[in-house]
């Protein structure tokens, strides 16, 4: 049965190489319909033509008998085969030629709708298998057929801080839990998928440092592939020493890859890192600027937000770890994933919760946001297009819900979310559906600053607790306006200061401002985090932000001269 294949590009009929690398081997091989399924060519077996195959710096083509031949410059290079539409590989979709040598890759017969549904999950950060297994089992039950998965990176928790002969245990986590996808599974790597580069006096020679183990792993670092008439690049926007960029290499390849699509070939992007924030966007910006670009889906900030690059739309989505499996992401948007739907040409997509036989979730307003009066708020429903009940409810009172838009995998729905009669604190939308007997519920905690003072007074003292990053300059802390305290200019890094805060000057709502002080030209550039209030026991942090927040402010932007932070004390 096939599952879980990995795919990688090669090019057709043709030969295009990076001009800039001297051709030091020959690889040769050939591409054929492997009817039998037995992983090897036999007597009377097609060859395929016009299939890509690539080493990551030259593209190659198979002829009318499926032949290839690969001019490549790299003695421990990778070869892969970048699969054509209605085809399967039949074991992995890549070899380590170690130079000179021969790569055979069979192919099966898969044929693939033009109208199609595929899963993009990232930042899985994995520690137990069972979450992900668990999820992968999920996906599996969903009452639609989803033609693949691909998981945009930061696939471990982090082989980047460990040393090379502890990083394979992570995997080997990663790995087992995958194995329970039913589909197939398309990886991209993040940055913490690089071994050891963050471990001081690594030894950079070990061959599982940086890229190396993955490549062993997973093999090629950026690769593409072909499905129901789309044409599929996953990149790896990761260099060393660590740069969020493509590269040279990474950049000619995909130059050379592209030559062999039509202008008017869809394209879909995927890449762990921001496509607009890598270091060589505007290289990458100029390959794309003419290519009929459908989207492309990034990773590695733990939010969900749409941003564009030469026109075409960056989809950032979410963690499905959240915060690192110990909460939603930083956004307020919960683990999740996305679905993304192919149909008519048209792409449509949409971030919804892992949670739930018909996810559900608060798009809008973000949770990092603070209310203030009246503004509308957006809920998607993963419903599979079937009849739903919706009702939502803010602060304990009913809230009108209506249907706005109703795709045919999921449906959005919006009302008013009236903050205006609130008191300041933190005041929760609450937002349940009814269907095929089933309930589901999603709840989102906002920050509303009205300027109607609750009630409510302290019973205790409390203590405002910050960890130090950097600090340059004396920066100050103020509590409701008020003076509180100051950080020293010469407090070290990583130095966890403690200001009291009387009983009296505390409220439900408890505004921390920390104010840069004048430096030169601008203001002290301070970074601080995690920053939290300590009260009859708990821990109480800024509910816009998660436990590992961090906050930098000052430098020459008049606009990051302070920061404004809100701490609700518990009702009980």
């Amino acid at each position: 049965m096939y599952r879980r294949v990995i795919f990688v590009t090669a090019l057709a009929w043709l030969s295009v190489c990076c001009p800039a690398v001297a051709p030091a081997a020959v690889v040769e091989g050939r591409v054929y319909l492997d009817t039998n399924g037995n992983r090897q060519a036999d007597a009377g077996e097609p060859g395929v033509e016009r299939v890509l195959v690539s080493d990551g710096r030259r593209v190659a083509a198979t002829d009318a008998a499926g032949q290839y031949r690969l001019e490549t410059a790299d003695s421990a290079s990778l070869v892969w085969v970048s699969v054509p539409r209605d085809h399967a590989v039949c074991g992995s979709f890549w070899r380590a030629v170690g130079g000179a040598g021969r790569a055979d890759f069979g192919l099966v017969s898969r044929p693939q709708s033009a109208d199609f549904t595929f899963l993009q999950i990232t930042d899985t950060h994995i520690g137990r298998e069972d979450l992900l297994k668990r999820f992968a089992e999920g996906v599996g039950k969903l009452p639609i057929p989803i033609a693949f998965v691909v998981n945009t990176g930061d696939l471990v928790g982090g082989v980047d801080v460990v040393p090379p002969e502890k990083a394979p245990a992570q995997f080997d986590r990663y790995l087992g839990a995958a194995a329970a996808f039913q589909q197939p599974l398309f990886n991209v790597p993040g940055n913490h998928e690089h071994v050891a580069f963050n471990v001081p006096d690594a030894d950079k020679t070990h061959p599982l440092y940086g890229k190396g183990l993955y490549r062993k792993l997973f093999g090629p670092m950026y690769y593409s592939w072909d499905w129901g008439g789309i044409h599929f690049l996953a990149l790896d926007g990761t260099s060393l020493p660590y740069q969020e960029k493509l590269g040279a290499d990474q950049l000619a390849w995909l130059a050379a890859d592209l030559q062999f699509q039509p202008l008017d070939k869809p394209l879909i992007v995927f890449c762990h890192q921001s496509l607009p924030a890598l270091r060589d966007a505007a290289e990458l910006e100029k390959i794309l600027r003419d290519r009929q670009v459908l989207g492309a889906f990034c990773g590695h900030l733990h939010r969900t937000f749409t941003t564009q690059l030469a026109g075409f739309p960056v989809y950032h989505t979410g963690a499905l770890s959240g915060a690192w499996w110990s909460g939603p992401n930083p956004d307020g948007t919960p683990q999740g994933f996305r679905l993304v739907q192919i149909q008519d040409g048209a792409l449509k997509t949409a971030y919804t919760n892992r949670e739930g036989a018909y996810p559900l979730y608060v798009s809008a307003p973000p949770a990092s946001s603070v209310q203030t009066g009246a503004t509308e708020f957006e809920v998607v429903l993963v419903d599979f297009g079937r009849p739903v009940e919706m009702s939502a409810s803010f602060a304990g009172s009913r809230v009108p819900v209506r249907t706005a838009a109703r795709e045919r995998l999921w449906s959005t729905w919006k009302g008013t979310l009236d903050t205006r009669q609130a008191f300041d604190g933190d005041r929760v939308l609450k937002v349940v559906s009814q269907l095929g007997g089933q309930t589901t519920a999603c709840e989102m905690r906002y920050l509303v600053v009205n300027g109607r003072v609750d009630p409510y007074r302290a019973d205790a003292p409390a203590t405002l607790k910050m960890q130090v990053r950097a600090i340059d300059a004396p920066d100050v802390i103020l509590l409701g306006g008020e003076p509180l305290g100051v950080i020293p200019a010469d407090t070290p890094k990583e130095t966890t200061l403690e200001f009291k805060v009387p009983a009296k000057r505390l409220g439900k709502l408890n505004q921390v401002t920390i104010r840069a002080a004048e430096q030169g030209t601008g203001k002290d550039q301070f970074s601080v985090g995690p920053v939290w209030l300590e009260y009859l026991g708990k821990r109480i942090h800024d509910l816009r932000y998660p436990t590992f927040d961090r906050h930098t402010i000052g430098g020459n932007d008049p606009a990051r001269g302070e920061k404004d932070l809100y701490f609700c004390l518990p009702t009980e």
